[in-house]
């Protein structure tokens, strides 16, 4: 169900369209011409203009229009002409084709408060217009107009306030803020109380829109938070509920966890006019990214793949698919297998020995190539024979793999870690940072943190399904705690902990990697910096601290501990107990008298 309400942004009158993130209904949307989004409504809206609106009405969407003056729901509209011109009547305040009405305080009608002022003499000579000593004052869509003789005092004051003049109206344009109301009044002193209260409260609405937000946070796991603000916000609505207790550290209000609760507050505040933002998980929403199945992979590999070798390539990719291997392994395995069975041919594939297998490595090999790529060849070549066609006979354990070089990890000191962490203003890529080096974790793994894998109470996260798939819990730093309290007042994630800009599905890899190297360049950081490299020191840092090598190795998830091993070269825990020869040969020599004798033998 989309909400239509009719607002000013960007100093014209808009359609705004209020809708919970539905992916098809937003397609249906986007083919309006002239549809935008805006952060401050947190929704799309549309010009107010008669081709829009009926552009919305021919998408035939369920809809149901608030009544812009009076903030109450009117009835679901679902077509026909009475239902249309029944819409134009609560958008525009006035009934279909007919003229503006007056009331007694000098305002034609609501919708010529808030149209967009025709500065062509068409229909402009109205909204809230005052004349006072030759001078005439319009307050209309959200701008101040004003016609004055040309005065140079007068002038310079329109200028004061950022106005500009429109070269076909012949008037001056301010912009609409409560500062320009102030000064305009103070000026001119054209308008009576009522006049100015009315003006006032449109300002009001558009600065300080009355808006309910719901979302979570995870030191709150059983309760939901509901934040209230804007002109004339009504907090006796959740003041009613049970329960509810309000948080005057934060300046919101908490209630139970209950839908049925949450519900009912959402239709009371939705009824009041509020504007509605729901960051709550929806029941049965898939926030997973839609990704293809065993099947569809297999049917796009096997498209891929010439028409005589699909026999052999369907056994090979059933047996992938049998062993739940993962979509990653699919793609490098059979890539590599497929060279393998070109190589020596579909029909000696079968029969191949360990020497035909030495001398296509011998070939893969002899051009200079990753040493990764030579063991995922001998994996995938090896995965065929003992997975797939069961050949117990050909060992495979006697081809020689390439000799694994084993480079050191890049390791940023404490102080160029911190200066990393630093280096950004942005509260999500901050908050990014800190979670990446206080916890250790993997890229894909901080993809997929969910607001409950965060324990609050117990100091712990979860990492569920890491590598090799299996779960793992790290510690809750509480410096961490503070900046995930701050990061979720003002992002409020719904469902993943960082989330994309549709807020359904998880941050990209890609924006992750970007986040990190921009940071390493912002801190003036001459190394390559990766997600990875603060997991390398994440590790590094703890066994400096003297942190026992095995619990490090729960920590990352690693299954041997020689992987882990590989920290205690780099770390300077023992390395900064040895001393170097030369100090101690020097700590016998006054290395002051030494160092200044070489300076009188070298003058003379």
């Amino acid at each position: 169900m989309i909400q239509v309400r009719k607002i000013i942004h960007r100093g014209a009158t808009q359609i705004l369209l209020s809708f919970n993130y539905n992916q098809e209904l937003l397609k249906k949307l986007k083919t309006i011409e002239r549809i935008h989004y805006s952060k401050t409504y947190h929704g799309w809206y549309i010009p107010y203009e008669s081709k829009c609106w009926k552009s919305f009405l021919a998408l035939d969407i369920p809809h149901e229009i608030i009544d812009s003056k009076k903030g109450i729901a009117q009835d679901t509209l679902e077509g026909g002409t009475n239902q249309n011109e029944k819409a134009e009547h609560i958008l525009t305040g006035s009934a279909p084709h007919s003229p503006a009405h007056s009331d007694n305080t000098g305002i034609t009608s609501y919708k010529d408060v808030t149209s967009t002022l025709s500065l062509n003499g068409e229909n402009g000579e109205s909204d809230i217009h005052q004349i006072t000593g030759g001078r005439e004052v319009w307050f209309s869509g959200g701008k101040f107009v004003l016609k004055i003789p040309y005065n140079t005092n007068e002038v310079q004051f329109v200028k004061s306030l950022n106005g500009w003049w429109h070269k076909s109206a012949k008037k001056w344009i301010v912009k609409g803020t409560l500062e320009n109301l102030v000064s305009i009044q103070a000026y001119y002193n054209v308008w009576d109380n009522n006049v100015y209260n009315r003006i006032e409260d449109i300002l009001l609405m558009t600065a300080k829109p009355y808006v309910v937000t719901i979302y979570r946070v995870p030191e709150e796991r059983h309760f939901v938070i509901v934040r209230i603000s804007g002109f004339k916000a009504n907090i006796d609505i959740v003041k009613r509920m049970a329960e509810r207790e309000y948080l005057k550290e934060h300046q919101r209000w908490k209630i139970p966890n209950d839908p049925i609760l949450v519900n009912r507050l959402i239709d009371s505040y939705r009824k009041d006019g509020a504007t509605i933002i729901n960051r709550l998980p929806l029941i049965g929403e898939d926030y997973q990214k839609n990704r293809p199945s065993y099947g569809e992979w297999k049917r796009r590999w096997l498209e891929k793949v010439d028409v005589d070798l699909r026999d052999i390539i369907e056994q090979y990719l059933d047996a992938l698919g049998a062993m739940r291997y993962s979509l990653r392994t699919f793609d490098s395995y059979l890539g590599a297998f497929l060279k393998y069975v070109r190589h020596v041919g579909k029909d000696n594939v079968n029969q191949a020995t360990s020497a035909d297998i030495r001398n296509y490595m011998a070939k893969l090999g002899a051009p200079k190539v990753s040493e990764s790529l030579l063991n995922t060849s001998i994996n995938s070549i090896k995965f065929y024979y003992q997975h797939v066609i069961f050949n117990k006979e050909l060992v495979i354990e006697e081809i020689k793999r390439p000799k694994k070089s084993k480079p050191l990890p890049v390791i940023l000191s404490t102080k160029e870690i911190d200066r990393l962490l630093r280096s950004t203003e942005n509260l999500k890529h901050t908050t990014l940072l800190f979670t990446l080096y206080s916890s250790g974790m993997r890229l894909n793994e901080i993809l997929h943190l969910r607001v409950e894998d965060l324990w609050w109470d117990r100091e712990q996260i979860m990492i569920r399904s890491g590598k090799g798939k299996k779960d793992r819990i790290v510690p809750f730093s509480g410096v961490l705690k503070l900046m995930l309290m701050r990061y979720f007042d003002e992002y409020k994630p719904i469902y993943w902990v960082f989330e994309g800009q549709d807020r359904k599905y998880q941050y990209s890899e890609k924006s992750v990697q970007n986040v990190v190297k921009r940071a390493a360049k912002s801190a003036n950081i001459q190394k390559k910096v990766t997600p990875h490299t603060i997991r390398h020191c994440f590790a590094t840092h703890l066994l400096d601290g003297g942190t026992d090598v095995r619990y490090i190795q729960e920590l990352l998830g690693h299954a041997n501990i020689t992987t882990t091993l590989i920290y205690t070269h780099v770390t300077n825990q023992s390395i900064d107990k040895i001393v170097s020869p030369l100090d101690r040969l020097m700590g016998s020599v006054d290395s002051e008298k030494y160092f200044r004798s070489g300076e009188e033998k070298s003058e003379s």
